[in-house]
């Protein structure tokens, strides 16, 4: 396979420049002049039409025409391709169709051999998927196809499922998949400021037609990495901190809870100091804390301290 790698490179730097000459390929592909010669001899006799000019300004080069090359992957790329792609399916990707005549294309243009070796490899690996996802296909279609185009979008969204579900305009940033879960990032019109919405909240899409401009500081990867779930998600306004202690064990379960990883958790092995939006922290730590039982206790903030004194006597009361 590293022959025809190789080769393949040979087409690529031929391809993206004018002429070069075998000592530019050689020193570019880190082999001799003279292995560059043999493998110029073997893409010509499969059929690719590359120019040879000589004298002192010559060098190879393929014609304007010649656009296509040929794609070789061995096993383990192969391998790669296809649990990518299982991935892909599991997360609930929305071209589906799409993605599997791709790999129909790959399967068929290689040998018998290749694709026994290639299924072999990949036996046993599989992604359970999340059954919901699936079920968001067509909303993630548009979804994507607004993001791609820079469309501005009309949504019916709930933020919670006791909601009522309200018009937001959005432009949208980018999208995200995570803990089973679509998000998208979006310039809120209401809000006047970017906000996070999980697509599967969204009950209504339609696309405006008018098209908006992503800043160009903006990175959707660095957004969703740095800002969910903290401040700009659209379940919350500005932000507090939250300090816990505990065993060590618990502490450090807690730090790396994927809930939990964007709220700038810091720990000293037994308290954990957490950044995180008011509203966010009031609906959903408490029951996380619950789940740990006496073995964390919250030191501040207050209504958080009171919020989970509260919990503890009504489940008292109600197996009582």
């Amino acid at each position: 396979m590293a022959k025809w790698d190789n080769m393949l490179k040979i087409l690529w730097l031929l391809r993206s420049k004018s002429t070069m000459t075998a000592e530019q390929l050689s020193e570019d592909l880190e082999m001799s002049v003279r292995t560059v010669y043999r493998y110029i001899d073997a893409l010509c006799a499969s059929g690719v039409p590359i120019i040879a000019e000589p004298g002192h300004d010559g060098g190879y080069s393929l014609p304007g025409t010649f656009k296509q090359a040929p794609l070789f992957f061995d096993s383990a790329e192969l391998k790669a391709v296809l649990q990518a792609a299982l991935f892909a399916q599991g997360a609930g990707y929305p071209f589906e169709e799409e993605l599997q005549r791709a790999l129909q294309k790959i399967q068929l243009y290689h040998g018998e051999t290749q694709q026994e070796d290639w299924e072999r490899q990949t036996r046993g690996m599989d992604v359970i998927p999340h059954a919901g996802n699936h079920a968001l296909k067509p909303m993630l279609q548009l979804m994507e196809k607004s993001v791609a185009e820079s469309l501005t979008i009309h949504i019916q969204y709930a933020k919670n499922a006791e909601d009522e579900p309200q018009l937001r305009k959005l432009d949208p940033y980018g999208l995200a998949y995570r803990t089973n879960k679509w998000y998208v990032a979006a310039y809120c019109h209401l809000r006047q400021e970017v906000r996070t919405f999980r697509v599967d909240r969204i009950e209504k899409l339609e696309l405006t037609g008018h098209r908006f401009q992503v800043p160009l500081d903006f990175s959707a990867k660095s957004y969703f990495e740095q800002s969910a779930f903290v401040q700009k998600s659209d379940s919350g306004h500005g932000g507090c901190y939250v300090r816990i202690e505990g065993n060590a064990d618990s502490i450090r379960r807690l730090a790396d809870h994927w809930y939990l990883r964007n709220c700038s958790p810091e720990h000293d092995g037994q308290t954990l100091t957490l950044r995180i939006d008011e509203e966010t922290m009031m609906k959903y730590l408490p029951r996380l804390l619950l789940s740990y039982a006496s073995a964390v206790r919250v030191l501040e903030p207050s209504n958080l301290k009171q919020e989970m004194s509260r919990l503890v006597r009504e489940l008292t009361g109600f197996y009582e």
